[in-house]
Formats: structure tokens, C-alpha cells, sequence
């Protein structure tokens, strides 16, 4: 019979014993481990001694009047034949490369742009940024003298010039304010006579334009003949009353004579002019306070001109200015000016000036247009080409040649300006190179490059 002891001896040994395979696994999974350090810390050797992929294939050398020509060895510019110069290497490294024809593909090396193929096209990391002395909407670009030429585009220095400066301004020819006549009636009457039915004839002083039949008037003549037997004083009263009604000396001494009353009295022009209004009609019933006709005098005319507020404080009482009518060349003149309003207009922020017109001989006429200019005291200043600005509404800026085909949109003030150039008083300076002549296409890749840019450059700069 077994021992129970010896038994449970037995079963306690077998219980302690490892299953078979457990040590190989342990090896394994040790081998595991070494391994895979091994090669994290190869990786990081290698990492370590590798050269970025960017400065392995960077360019070193460009041409320094085609930028966009780049090596990696020296050489010379296949559309210049000048020899290549090393990139510095700080400009090196914060170089983009961007596809001409699609702005919005660039990376930091070089390759080729998987929409058209082309090669990307190395630009200055400052390209893509806007900066906050910029116009609105703009942005600094790259052209090549090559692709400036192109365009029809060109860089010129912008340089010290002086301006004989000048104002100009579109005028009218206006009636003289002081040769204006209303013709009224001095009692109420109907018009029984129309001698004058036409505006714009041209009456004398004394002329008979029209004549009316007044009860009163009328009354008034009888009363001075009933009297005319009578005292002086009595006679003398009722002459006067009939020149107060508008008859002259002379009328009244006639109906004396005549010793009959006339029927209708003539309504006279009070002075020389041309007739501007007419409401007298044949038959009607008018009244003192109503004007049957307005003369305004022709032989002294005024040209009104509107000038800027800004530049109205040139121009003084006594200034000269050259008038030149578009539709009557040959009577172009030389006048001086003999009023500035004293107002600015609302609507126009504009500045009246007056100056009067010989027209004795009557060849003017009132509302013809008319162009005076005024010659102002010269100035020098920094000049560009009138081309050269852009001008898009709010603030004018130009394109200003950073070196390198990097052009940078800045903003300036303009002054005076001639037929070809324009005077920058802030912006730019004398020896500066500004682009001039199809500046609308420069802006153009300006405004579209400033589109393309992220949010975040907009906001960093």
C-alpha cells in the first residue's frame, strides 16, 4: 500500500516544474528588445548625420539680374551670359520655391508643380508675407527683368524734377449780377400789346416791349386834365401821381397838349440787355408785384470756375489765368480773377472763383464752356512717371524695385503733376527704382498673391 506522504511529495515536485518552451520565449522577446533599440539609436545616428533634404538640393548660385536663374554650381545666366553669384546663405535658408503660372503651390525645395509640370521657382520667403505698411489687398512679388519687359512694364529711377505748376479747371460764362432788370407794372392793367414776345433779343433802354390798358392810369390822366384849369399846386399834383404810375415827363406834357387821355400806357424797358424771361401775354391781367420780363446786361460777362478746397488757396484776387473756349478758340483771352467765394461747397469740396469778360463786340454768350488755367509758383521735388502710380481709389502707391526683381507695393502723396511725370512728396525717394508703364498687371499679381496667402501671414504681419 502506497504512502500517503510519499504521494503528496510526488504531486508538489510536479506542480513546481516550468512547461516546456517558456525559456525560449524569454530569450526571444529579450532579442526583441535589443533589437529594436539597436535600431532606434541607428535611426537617430542617422538623423543626426544626415544633411536636411531642403540645403541638400537648395541652389547656391543665382543670376543677380534674373533671380529666378538658380544653380547648383557656378555658371553663367543663359539670358545675360553673367556669371552666377553665391546666395548668401541666410537668404538660402529662407527660401520658398512657387510655381510661376499657380502662385498658390510653393514648398521649401525644389521640385515641380503638379498641376502644369513647370519647375517651382525660387522666391524670397518675405514674397508671401504682407506687411502692414502695404496697400490693403497687396503684397510683395518677384519679377524677373525678363518677365517685367514682357509685360510692357519697365524700372526707372525716380529723380529730383522741377514743376511749373499749374491748375486747371472747367468754367462757364454767366451773366454779370449787376446788370440785371425786372420790368413790373405800377397798376394793375390788361395787356393789349406785345412788342417784345421773344427771349433772348436784345432790347435798349426806353424801348417799348409791351402796352396795357390801367383803369387807374387811365383815371389819372382825366383827372389831370380836368385840373389843368385849375391852380398849379392842383395841376402839379396830378402830374406827379402819373409819373409815379410809370408814365414819363414827357407823356404826361403830351396828354396835356393833346388835352385827350390815352388809352394804353407802354411798359418800357428800364435798361439795355438781353431778354432772359418773359411772362407777358397778350390779354392778361397783371399786377404790380408780378415781373412781366427779366433783362440781364450782355456787353461785361463772368467765367465761373470750380476749383479743389486743396488748392484754391493759390489763387487770389488779382491772379491771372489763361481762358481758352472750347468752341470759340479765337477768342481766347488773358483775365485776372476779381472774386473768390467765400464758401466751400458741400456737394463738391470745391472753391468758386469769378472772372470777368470784355464782350463789347457781343461775340460771348451766356453758359458757353470754357478752360481757364492758372499758372502757380514752380516747385521741385521727386519726381516718377504719372504710370508709374497706381491709383486705386483710397491711397495711390507704387511698385518699388527692392533689388534682386523683389517689388514691394508702398504707398505715397502726390503733388503737382505735368504731362509725364508726377511729384511724390512721401514714399519715395530720390535714387529709388520704381516700375513704370503697365503698373494694372503688376498690381495684378500683387493683389492675386496677396489673395493666396494664408490668414495666419495676414494677421503675423
Amino acid at each position: 500500500m502506497t504512502d500517503p506522504h510519499d504521494e503528496h511529495e510526488t504531486m508538489r515536485e510536479g506542480a513546481e516544474a516550468p512547461p516546456p518552451g517558456v525559456a525560449v520565449m524569454a530569450a526571444v522577446r529579450w532579442l526583441i528588445l535589443l533589437g529594436t533599440l539597436a535600431a532606434a539609436c541607428f535611426s537617430w545616428w542617422s538623423y543626426a548625420r544626415a544633411e536636411p533634404v531642403a540645403e541638400q538640393h537648395a541652389p547656391k548660385y543665382r543670376c543677380p539680374m534674373h533671380p529666378q536663374i538658380t544653380a547648383h554650381e557656378p555658371g553663367e545666366c543663359p539670358i545675360c551670359h553673367m556669371a552666377l553669384e553665391p546666395i548668401p546663405e541666410e537668404e538660402a535658408a529662407a527660401a520658398v520655391y512657387r510655381c510661376p503660372m499657380h502662385p498658390q503651390i510653393q514648398q521649401g525645395e525644389p521640385g515641380s508643380c503638379p498641376i502644369c509640370g513647370m519647375d517651382l521657382e525660387r522666391v524670397a520667403a518675405d514674397d508671401a508675407a504682407v506687411s502692414a505698411d502695404m496697400p490693403p489687398g497687396t503684397a510683395a512679388i518677384t519679377l524677373g527683368l525678363d518677365r517685367l519687359q514682357a509685360i510692357g512694364a519697365r524700372v526707372v529711377v525716380a529723380g529730383e524734377r522741377e514743376f511749373a505748376a499749374e491748375l486747371r479747371s472747367a468754367a462757364l460764362t454767366e451773366f454779370s449780377e449787376d446788370g440785371a432788370a425786372r420790368v413790373h407794372v405800377r397798376a394793375a392793367g390788361f395787356i393789349e400789346k406785345i412788342a417784345v414776345a421773344e427771349t433772348g433779343v436784345r432790347v435798349r433802354k426806353g424801348q417799348v416791349l409791351a402796352e396795357y390798358y390801367s383803369p387807374e392810369i387811365y383815371q389819372a390822366q382825366a383827372e389831370l386834365l380836368a385840373a389843368s384849369g385849375w391852380s398849379g399846386q392842383v395841376v402839379g399834383a396830378a402830374r406827379q401821381r402819373l409819373e409815379l404810375l410809370g408814365l414819363s415827363r414827357a407823356s404826361v406834357d403830351r396828354i396835356v397838349k393833346s388835352g385827350k387821355p390815352d388809352r394804353t400806357t407802354p411798359i418800357v424797358a428800364p435798361a439795355s440787355g438781353v431778354v432772359v424771361a418773359r411772362t407777358a401775354v397778350l390779354g392778361a391781367y397783371v399786377r404790380p408785384e408780378e415781373p412781366l420780363y427779366e433783362l440781364r446786361e450782355d456787353h461785361a460777362l463772368y467765367l465761373v470756375a470750380e476749383l479743389p478746397a486743396a488748392r484754391a488757396s493759390s489763387i487770389k484776387t488779382g491772379t491771372k489765368g489763361h481762358v481758352r473756349f472750347t468752341s470759340r478758340p479765337d477768342l481766347d483771352q488773358e483775365v485776372a480773377v476779381d472774386l473768390v467765394y467765400p464758401a466751400v461747397s458741400a456737394d463738391s469740396r470745391s472753391v468758386r472763383v469769378r472772372l470777368p469778360l470784355d464782350n463789347d463786340k457781343r461775340e460771348l454768350v451766356a453758359g458757353m464752356p470754357a478752360v481757364v488755367t492758372f499758372t502757380l509758383p514752380g516747385e521741385t521735388g521727386v519726381a516718377v512717371p504719372r504710370d508709374a502710380v497706381v491709383d486705386a481709389g483710397r491711397q495711390p502707391y507704387v511698385f518699388v524695385d527692392a533689388s534682386g526683381g523683389r517689388l514691394v507695393p508702398r504707398p505715397v502723396v502726390l503733388g503737382v503733376k505735368d504731362d509725364e511725370f508726377v511729384r511724390v512728396r512721401e514714399g519715395v525717394s530720390a535714387g529709388e527704382r520704381v516700375v513704370a508703364g503697365a503698373t494694372f498687371l503688376v498690381d495684378a499679381e500683387s493683389r492675386l498673391r496677396a489673395a493666396l496667402i494664408p490668414p495666419s501671414d495676414h494677421a503675423a504681419h
